[in-house]
């Protein structure tokens, strides 16, 4: 599966060009119109990406000028080799970085950027010796200017080189190189160089590391509004989230970038990114949808001899071979074969592409092409293989000649030891083993008692708990029938006391009759009976024997009820506890010697000072005393 090729910087060394531009172009005398450097300025920045014809346009016009000088020239040259390689038109970016060069001969700080540039179009043709000479001369200008910023964008260039040769140890070198620069001199490049190194953790197959950094990434190319480097970053973010299981979340990604890259008319750009969209249509076993997105893919690349060209071609050929189109097969072969940049393509791609069109030549009955293309497969897999077997071949020589003289040296301290001391080293080897045996036999020992008392003590816990548990179950029962005992006694000394209440009540009403018999004169006789019977009604003996009866029954409702109600008098709570005996306001009325409606009165009263109008509130509240 193919990764981007190309380097992120390139689109920050075209803004930079653009700030340069802007400084020098106020220093030179027209001899034309005035030139407003503002606004080529700001129409360069606003139509690069978004339109890229229309930059063709403003930067063919400040070429047009005669009065230019060299150092703007060159820049302007520069830039124009970033907007063709933009495009995918390499030969054309060739043309006018190599004029860019020419004119920046007396200018060294601003020739490193056509330098670098011209570096990239190097290696995405596989030209790694002519990428890595512009790198060098641009190297050896930021070191003798101290150009630190650039000196970390230079190694990040190299780290790609490295990367697409297939070198992964010096990728990672000097990628931790560039970044260290960078966070030394707080670059706002740091974000792009971290995103290089993904990129190699991505084709070392460190899947889980690179998408971790390739979310870092977008979360800091979006803080900046880099548009340009946060979409190129969704591919690459893709294709790590597909190698992960992640096909939703990758398929996801690739939807927005080619949204953004269909904005920014970026053609190389979004043809990788249809080509991921293969991928993932080739996993989920949609070999239509995955052909036509290959297809996208191929017609683009293979128009600009880009180098992913082969790698995207031979997943192209693999899935029209699992179609049985054959004849698409052969057009493609054909097709990128006779690309330039094939040649240049690394070992890799180049054995997948041969596999894929061996495929397709035995399918269609050509097997001297199919043989050919095997054989040209082994033999790249043979050069991998014997690189790679020379490399462990080297380490493992290293290794066994170190072993080799460990030895000799231990051969040579037994010799001198003796036969005698060797046999007593046996001896009390052979006493450690035994003791050892017998130490790790009472162990085993003394493990298996103690798992036996473990587990006999868990038994006599579990016992002793269901013995308890049956006691507390008892002891509940006895509780709850001690405590229905006494609430029956109670209930029954409170219909005691209030069929004693009663009586005296209606004994009470039975001496004031008598009275009443009197002041009507049907009683004449004996004059002195009613004094004493008016001297027999002032007696209220019975309400103090209720009273104390009733103390005894409920000995705290009077102080409970003061506390709670501090406003209420002595005869409040008398009049209450005759209310906690259910009696109606008429037998209460009777007993207290007052007519019903004052007994009602009377309660309302209390209700009032005690704050609760309900009466149902009210014969809960004193039932709850």
């Amino acid at each position: 599966m193919p990764t981007l090729r190309n380097s992120l910087w390139k689109y920050n060394m075209l803004y930079r060009a653009i700030l340069l531009l802007s400084l020098f172009i106020p220093l030179i005398g027209f001899g034309q119109e005035p030139f407003d450097y503002k606004a080529a300025e700001a129409r360069i920045k606003k139509h690069i990406f978004s339109s890229p014809d229309s930059t063709r346009i403003i930067i063919d016009e400040i070429l047009e000028r005669k009065d230019l000088h060299d150092s703007i020239r060159g820049t302007v040259h520069n830039i124009y080799g970033i907007y063709f390689s933009h495009m995918g038109q390499l030969d054309s970016s060739e043309v006018h970085y190599k004029r860019a060069l020419a004119y920046l001969k007396s200018y060294p700080k601003i020739r490193t950027m056509p330098l670098m540039n011209f570096s990239v179009d190097y290696r995405n043709r596989g030209m790694y010796e002519e990428s890595f000479r512009c790198l060098s001369e641009a190297l050896e200008i930021c070191k003798r200017l101290g150009l630190k910023d650039k000196e970390a964008i230079i190694y990040g260039n190299m780290s790609s080189n490295y990367q697409f040769m297939l070198n992964y140890d010096k990728a990672v070198e000097y990628s931790l190189k560039s970044i260290e620069i960078l966070k030394q001199q707080k670059s706002p490049t740091l974000t792009s160089s971290t995103q290089k190194l993904a990129n190699i953790y991505l084709k070392m197959e460190n899947f889980t590391f690179a998408r971790d950094l390739y979310e870092d990434c977008l979360k800091s190319f979006m803080s900046q509004k880099d548009i340009m480097n946060y979409t190129i970053t969704l591919i690459n973010y893709a294709e790590a989230l597909l190698h992960l299981s992640e096909p939703n979340k990758a398929e996801k990604a690739l939807r927005e970038a080619i949204g953004r890259l269909k904005e920014l008319k970026n053609p190389g750009h979004l043809a990788i990114a249809y080509s991921k969209l293969g991928n993932i249509a080739k996993a989920k076993g949609d070999l239509k949808g995955a052909g036509k997105n290959y297809k996208f893919a191929v017609d683009i690349l293979t128009g600009s001899n880009s180098l992913n060209s082969v790698l995207i071609a031979a997943e192209y050929i693999e899935v029209l071979n699992m179609k049985e189109d054959y004849n698409e097969a052969l057009r493609v072969i054909k097709l990128v074969r006779s690309l330039p940049v094939f040649n240049n393509v690394n070992r890799e791609d180049k054995v997948r592409f041969d596999v894929a069109a061996a495929e397709t030549f035995s399918k269609t009955n050509n097997g001297k092409e199919a043989i050919a293309g095997l054989v040209r497969a082994i033999k790249v897999k043979d050069s991998i293989s014997k690189a790679d077997a020379g490399k462990y071949s080297s380490e493992m020589q290293a290794r066994f000649q170190a072993q080799l003289q460990r030895e000799k040296n231990s051969a040579l301290k037994a010799k001198n030891l003796g036969l005698q001391k060797e046999r007593e080293a046996e001896r009390v080897l052979m006493y450690v083993y035994i003791a050892v045996s017998f130490g790790i036999i009472v162990i085993i020992l003394l493990f298996a008692r103690s798992q036996w008392l473990r587990s006999r003590l868990h038994r006599e816990q579990l016992k002793r708990a269901d013995n308890e548990r049956a006691l507390l179950l008892k002891q509940h029962e006895h509780e709850k029938e001690l405590t229905n005992a006494q609430k029956e006694i109670i209930l029954e000394k409170e219909r005691e006391l209030a069929s004693s209440a009663l009586k005296m009540a209606s004994y009470q009403g039975s001496l004031q009759q008598i009275v009443l018999h009197f002041d009507d004169g049907n009683i004449r006789t004996v004059a002195g009976a009613r004094k004493e019977l008016e001297g027999l009604m002032k007696q209220k003996d019975y309400l103090k024997q209720f009273e104390t009866r009733f103390n005894a029954l409920h000995p705290d409702f009077g102080q409970s009820l003061l506390l709670r109600y501090a406003n209420l008098t002595r005869n409040d709570i008398e009049f209450c506890s005759l209310l906690k005996l259910n009696l109606s306001n008429k037998e209460i009325a009777q007993l207290l010697q007052i007519s019903p409606e004052s007994a009602t009165t009377k309660k309302y009263r209390i209700k009032k000072k005690m704050g609760i109008p309900d009466d149902a509130e009210f014969e809960k509240t004193l039932s709850g005393i």
